[in-house]
């Protein structure tokens, strides 16, 4: 009877010694995504999908596809949290049977680590956002990209837009 009442005790106290710290939920907000949304260079007010869009970064010499051949007017990429710069290639109209037209940008911040709790860590947040397309003659499909926001602290709303 008495190991009963004491494993009663600690069942007790070790869950009441847990505070909402030491549980990281799907609500606390975390590093954000870079908000992109791709309209028309004609009429920039209308959004306009990109045909069979792939999305591919390097990272270790790796080539890793956040995108996969998807068509779309609005994308969210992670940037590289342990560096001030992420380097991206977007190719449009890439299929099994055309390797597409391919556009290399750059974006460069600056980050800023915010800790959240125990459990979740922390979280970064990119400020200074710039973008630097690399320019080939005659071959880019992106004419042109703008930062909406330079400070990247949450996906409530367009960070860049990218007209084509």
């Amino acid at each position: 009877m008495i190991q009963k009442i004491v494993l009663l005790f600690l069942i007790v106290g070790i869950t009441s010694a847990c505070t909402k710290d030491d549980i990281c939920t799907k609500e606390t907000p975390t590093t954000p995504l870079l908000v992109i949304k791709f309209k028309n260079k004609i009429n920039p007010l209308l959004s306009k999908n990109v045909t069979n869009l792939t999305v591919t970064t390097i990272v270790n010499n790796d080539s890793i596809d956040i995108y996969k051949s998807q068509t779309t007017d609005s994308i969210l990429i992670p940037l590289n949290t342990g560096t001030n710069n992420t380097k991206y290639l977007f190719t449009e109209n890439n299929t099994s049977s055309n390797s597409g037209n391919t556009d290399n940008v750059n974006f460069s911040y600056q980050r800023d680590n915010i800790y959240i709790n125990r459990a979740c860590a922390f979280k970064v947040i990119f400020k200074e956002l710039i973008t630097q397309l690399e320019i080939v003659e005659g071959e880019n499909w992106i004419s042109e990209i703008e930062v909406n926001k330079s400070k990247v602290e949450n996906e409530d709303e367009t960070h860049v837009t990218i007209f084509h």
